[in-house]
């Protein structure tokens, strides 16, 4: 399909939707740094804000909306109160569901979508998916089932499934335009890679009816190791947009992916969370017009947010002069740099918005290559301890061998790619892989090491490392170990062994047998987290704003690989869209069971584009 200069688009078929992702409201709130924990709900106000004004038909959030898997009550309080404020009122929404809701709702308390609920008045409604952040596979009930049950958003996308996902879309209709969306919650990076290597993800397709199809995923996108991460190239090629959560970095402009054929957008977080370079972009979201196969993305910069200066300093680049030593001169050196070169750089971040946090973030990376190079950071954090909102890890070093490499990886943006993270390796002292799960399968598979486990499993123990850092569960290794002696002391007695020399080697067996079984195992451990009573979770608050996603936060002077993560989702009437005005459902029932009808799903592959989507150029009639 070609869009030509002349071609009259009708507003009325436009369908309007803000996007966002990754919002972490509650990041770092009660914690002893507690002058900056309303960060996130400013900005989330803002948010919110854009899309009244901007008269949106609806909000996608792709996941984290909560940065804790159980929020504080405060944190949940205050996320209520805005979606009250902006999202609840008498503006009419033109948006018509014709989906089933008992499908796509399934997983909720409330099986329908809120804006047809009789009992509420919402004027914006909001559809989610959930995060690795807010999942709540290892508790029975998550934030986003909360939220879901109050009738305050529609969450979609959730999958529990580690055999198949089919994923059944939502339809919205609004007038001549019809969208697709579909969403698929945080998932194993790993799990999920060998699900599309497998052709076990399914994408059902409406029959009949032409879709503009938006998916919305949370997974890695940046490589991390072999398969902890989701080609972008690799999802259906019947998509038109992919709006991509979990990954911080703010990349404004939709980009398209030529092997897949459609469009990429990823709005990154609306908060830093770390102090990586990445973070330090400045931060927008995007408001989203479809209309018909057609599609235009506006970028819209948050001014609520916190100034962030990211900076690199190559010492040898530096004319340093040395005086009472060559440690005091570098931290002279240093300090004039942050108060003359950085500080102004906070200046050009203040926007004059209401309730902006004005004390900045300040992340400095000194790479020096003589351990006489590094100094105590104390002096210059008591200096700027009333200035800067993280004075104490405001400085970070990193010892290099290679100073070229390291000005074209800094000049290239690699900073949180796995090309920046070889030009340490040597400091680690032993033959790591990209990832630390990477690193302990490669030390318990050398020969030397073979026994060294016998009743934990490796898969096991990097399935419980995965869930203590990406959901904080401090539980994870003590349920893991218990389910895995529950299963050798269980699989031991059906073998009818008395002497410990028999019993030791059916315990090998047992190992052995499960080492064979890599995927059984994992899924076995898996259930295994899942099924365990959830206790106190990690407090991410208990985690220092740089300990985030951030490559940057290992051992002074060196850097160590980090795991496998990266930074680091209408109504026709106040009862449904069959009678204007009415409170009740009765018209609405009818047209559902028309609905049921109309849209059927096919098979994802079964059918493809022959027109793709056209993105309108910013002068053309789209408004």
């Amino acid at each position: 399909m070609s869009e030509s200069s002349d071609t009259r688009i009708d507003p009325e078929d436009t369908i309007s939707i803000l996007v966002a992702t990754d919002i972490h409201l509650g990041f770092d709130y009660s914690k002893q740094r507690g002058r900056h924990s309303d960060d996130s709900f400013t900005t989330f106000e803002e948010i919110l804000k854009y899309a009244k004004d901007n008269e949106v038909d609806c909000i996608l959030l792709g996941g984290d909306l909560f940065h804790d898997t159980k929020p504080s009550q405060t944190a949940l309080l205050k996320c209520v109160e805005l979606l009250r404020k902006y999202c609840l009122g008498t503006r009419e929404c033109k948006l018509e569901f014709l989906s089933d809701s008992d499908l796509v709702f399934r997983h909720c308390a409330q099986k329908h979508v809120n804006y047809e609920d009789p009992n509420l008045n919402v004027s914006i409604p909001i559809f989610t998916i959930h995060g690795n952040h807010d999942d709540p596979s290892f508790g029975t009930v998550g934030s986003m089932d909360v939220l879901s049950a109050t009738g305050l958003v529609n969450y979609f996308g959730k999958w529990t499934d580690l055999t198949r996902v089919v994923i059944p879309p939502i339809i919205l209709k609004k007038h001549n335009t019809h969208i697709a969306l579909y969403g698929l919650s945080y998932i194993n990076d790993q799990r999920l890679s060998r699900l599309y290597r497998d052709e076990k993800v399914e994408l059902l397709r409406a029959k009949d009816i032409e879709t503009f199809n938006i998916f919305v995923l949370h997974q890695n996108r940046v490589k991390h190791g072999s398969y902890a991460y989701i080609p972008e190239g690799k999802l259906h090629k019947f998509l038109d947009m992919v709006i991509w959560g979990h990954e911080h970095e703010c990349r404004v402009i939709p980009e398209f992916n030529a092997e897949g054929g459609y469009h990429i957008y990823q709005p990154g977080s609306s908060i830093a969370t770390s102090l990586c370079e990445s973070e330090s972009k400045p931060k927008h979201v995007g408001v989203l017009k479809v209309n018909k196969k057609n599609f235009k993305m506006k970028s819209l910069k948050l001014k609520s947010v916190r100034p962030y200066v990211f900076s690199n300093m190559i010492l040898r680049d530096h004319d340093i002069k040395v005086g009472v030593s060559l440690a005091e001169s570098i931290c002279q050196y240093v300090d004039q740099y942050i108060e003359n070169d950085l500080m102004p750089k906070v200046t050009e971040q203040i926007t004059g918005y209401p309730g902006q946090p004005l004390q900045p973030l300040i992340r400095l990376r000194i790479f020096h290559e003589n351990d006489n190079e590094v100094f105590d950071t104390l002096s210059l954090a008591r200096k700027y301890c009333d200035e800067v909102a993280n004075p104490m890890d405001m400085i970070i070093f990193r010892k290099i061998k290679g100073i070229e490499r390291t000005r074209r990886a800094i000049r290239d943006g690699l900073d949180d790619a796995e090309e920046i993270t070889e030009l340490f390796q040597g400091d680690v002292g032993q033959d790591w892989t990209k990832t630390v799960p990477g690193g302990i399968k490669r030390y318990f598979d050398m020969e030397e090491n073979k026994d060294k486990l016998t009743v934990l499993t490796v898969t096991a123990l990097n399935e419980a490392l995965n869930r203590y850092v990406d959901r904080g569960d401090i539980e994870a290794f003590r349920n893991i170990v218990k389910d895995q002696m529950k299963r050798t002391i269980d699989y031991v007695k059906k073998q009818n062994t008395s002497t410990e020399k028999n019993i030791r080697e059916e315990i090998i067996n047992f190992r052995d047998k499960r080492l064979s079984e890599e995927q059984e195992e994992q899924d076995n451990a898996v259930r295994a987290l899942d099924r365990a009573p959830a206790k106190n979770p990690k407090s991410r608050q208990a985690r220092n704003i740089n300990a985030t996603n951030d490559s940057d936060n290992s051992d002074e002077g060196r850097a160590i690989p980090s795991p496998a993560k990266t930074r680091g989702r209408g109504r026709g009437s106040r009862g449904g869209r069959g009678s204007r005005g009415s409170r009740g459902r009765g018209k609405n029932d009818e047209k559902n069971t028309s609905v049921t009808k109309l849209v059927s799903f096919g098979d994802a592959k079964s059918k493809q584009n022959t027109e793709p989507c056209v993105v309108i150029d910013s002068d053309s009639d789209f408004d």
